[in-house]
């Protein structure tokens, strides 16, 4: 048996370990088209600011592979997909597989329309990867300011890390608040508000138009309102998108990502999507989407490396997550925090402490919640929101310093801490002998 996983991603790396909980023997080959071993993307900024070390970025040893006696190929690109001959083309290279998984994660969206990305290439990076970082860090050296477009959880970390390393930082963004899709009007203020303070510039309601300077060599950022702004650096964060291009004439169905189902099987025999390539159910609406956050990766890994070594798993679907610090502040959201007609709203707002609460009911149930600074509570939620408990009964203490696990009426505590809290159902098989 031949497992072949493309992207050494989280999802990637979760599917390798169940698949060798399961099937000892099997041939495990990772393509991947970067060269460093899995790392964490969602503390890139902290690394460009020099909070944590290359060191610390790092998810598994050196040896992981080895010991899980997986064949990496690092720094190679999965080209074509040929399903009828199960075959993949790597490098120019046919490679045989009997299960594939996709998981080829996201490259970052640039804009059309702007002029000079090319004639200032060497000054413009997106904000996904080490190698971004390594860049920009040199970069940096030399610089004192920077535009970042995209006022999304990606740009604000970027601004963040820059603004640690004491540039002058100017974030535009074409909604006319920060983080529009993971918090509210309200919450916007308050971090937008919080990040000035500390030197950060915004340009809501805008976008760039052009790279403006000479000999490769920028020198300010002009924006759609006619403004130009001053910069020796640009940093794209509008957004990811699944890396499907090369996938599109392989006779997947491929929608915002790979449609998968349940098992995390796409519509072709034999391969399977994860990660946040990946369009799998998603909790609250029922829809099926692509949520690209860390537990939904790594679940659907877990998931889709399970059936792929013959266990029956099903992936019971994940929600929106979104959190960020910028240095004492502290936001997380789950789920969908902007109410529609019909919804409940229970808020709290503390402008002398800057606290801010909010939750999000229908039918008596949390379909998001919005916490800036009174996080450490917040784990409740997600669990509330995911097992679709009725809060009906306690909805008034919800906003309470006190509402915790342990507030909870004990039978529904008994019903949501005696469970596993994974969202992967399974019926293990027992392992083979090697």
């Amino acid at each position: 048996m031949r497992y072949v996983i493309v992207g050494n991603s989280f999802a990637g790396t979760f599917a390798i370990e169940a698949i060798r909980s399961i099937d000892r023997q099997g041939e495990i080959v990772l393509i991947g088209d970067e060269p460093e071993r899995l790392y964490s993307r969602a503390m890139i900024h902290e690394y460009l600011a020099g909070v944590v070390d290359e060191s610390k970025m790092f998810l598994r040893d050196r040896a992981f592979h080895s010991r899980l006696d997986v064949t990496a190929l690092s720094g190679q690109r999965a080209e074509k997909l040929l399903p009828e001959s199960h075959e993949i083309v790597v490098d120019g290279e046919k490679m045989v597989y009997n299960k594939l998984l996709l998981a080829v994660g996201g490259s970052p969206f640039v804009p059309p329309g702007i002029e000079g990305l090319d004639a200032f290439k060497d000054c413009v990076f997106g904000f996904t990867r080490m190698a971004d970082a390594a860049g920009l860090s040199r970069r940096a050296q030399e610089a004192r300011r920077v535009v970042v477009l995209g006022a999304g959880l990606i740009g604000m970390q970027a601004a963040e890390a820059f603004a640690h390393l004491g540039k002058q930082v100017t974030v535009v963004e074409l909604a006319n608040q920060v983080l529009p899709l993971a918090t509210d009007d309200l919450a916007a203020e308050m971090l937008q508000t919080e990040m000035q303070e500390e030197g950060v510039q915004f340009r809501t309601g805008n976008s760039v138009t052009a790279l403006l300077g000479e000999n490769g060599v920028l020198r300010a950022v002009k924006l759609r309102s006619g403004e130009e702004i001053e910069a020796e650096l640009f940093v794209i964060a509008v957004g990811v998108r699944p890396n499907v291009g090369w996938l599109r004439d392989s006779g997947l169905v491929i929608d915002r990502g790979i449609v998968v189902d349940e098992h995390l099987q796409t519509n072709l025999e034999d391969v399977y999507a994860a990660g946040d390539c990946a369009q799998g159910l998603e909790l609250i609406s029922g829809s099926r989407m692509v949520l690209a956050t860390i537990p939904v990766a790594s679940e659907q890994g877990l998931t889709a490396g399970y059936n792929m070594a013959g266990m029956e798993a099903e992936y019971r679907g994940g929600i929106p997550l979104n959190a960020l610090q910028f240095g004492r502040l502290q936001m997380v959201s789950y789920g969908y925090v902007r109410e529609k007609d019909g919804q409940e709203v229970v808020s709290l707002l503390d402008e002398d402490k800057r606290v801010y609460k909010k939750i999000v009911l229908e039918d008596g149930r949390i379909t998001g919640t919005l916490f800036v600074r009174a996080i450490d509570r917040a784990g409740v939620f997600r669990r509330l929101i995911e097992d679709k408990v009725d809060v009906s009964a306690f909805t008034s203490k919800l906003l309470s310093d006190e509402f915790g696990a342990a507030a909870l009426p004990e039978e529904i505590r008994r019903e949501m801490f005696e469970k596993p809290q994974s969202r992967i159902a399974v019926r293990r098989p027992e392992p083979q002998e090697a």
